[in-house]
């Protein structure tokens, strides 16, 4: 079964050591705010949507939102230099996220080979810059849109307890013989 988190897992994974944030990849609520620690990429997929393939079963194409937020300090510098130095830090940090995720195919197969992704909808990126205080920075903010198909089995099983027996009475008035019967099941085959 793939699933969002699965998704946003495999782009944490496979973003670690692939660009220049090395192993500063994180998920929510492990973002770290000390100075050292850029530059560091945040990786969340907040947003997923169901389209159904058909009716009679649970047939579903899955789009995803991906989103990433890489962030990338500067020394400050005379003018807005230490803010062009962050610039290009994201701007090339935006390049290594795309060859990582988006042209390493074996990053979306599973161990049987089967493909977990059907395409990359789409890719969005924004960077913004502020040359404010004496760490100029730069953040990079990209949202990928990706498909992926859930099918019945992503569905089962649904969690029960096994059907051991039948008893059945029927209720008839005083006095008259009460019909019934039990059926005890065999034990279910491993």
């Amino acid at each position: 079964m793939t699933t969002s988190a699965d998704i946003r897992a495999i782009v944490v994974s496979g973003l670690k050591g692939a660009t220049d944030a090395g192993q500063a990849i994180f998920s929510p609520f492990d973002w770290p705010t000390s100075q050292n620690a850029y530059p560091c990429i945040l990786v969340r997929a907040p947003r997923e949507r169901k389209h159904s393939l058909g009716k009679n079963a649970p047939l579903f194409s899955v789009t995803t939102t991906v989103e990433i937020v890489a962030r990338t300090v500067s020394t400050a510098s005379v003018g807005d230099e230490g803010s062009a130095v962050a610039l290009a830090a994201a701007e090339k940090l935006k390049g290594q996220i795309e060859v990582t995720l988006i042209n390493n195919t074996s990053l979306w197969v599973d161990s049987n080979g089967v493909q977990l992704i059907e395409q990359f909808a789409s890719v969005e990126s924004e960077i913004t810059t502020s040359s404010e205080g004496d760490w100029p920075t730069a953040e990079l903010q990209m949202r990928m849109e990706i498909e992926f198909t859930q099918g019945p089995e992503d569905f089962y099983p649904i969690v029960g307890v096994p059907l051991a027996g039948i008893d059945m009475q029927v209720e008839e008035p005083p006095g008259t013989v009460q019909p019934g019967f039990s059926i005890n099941f065999p034990p279910p085959i491993s």
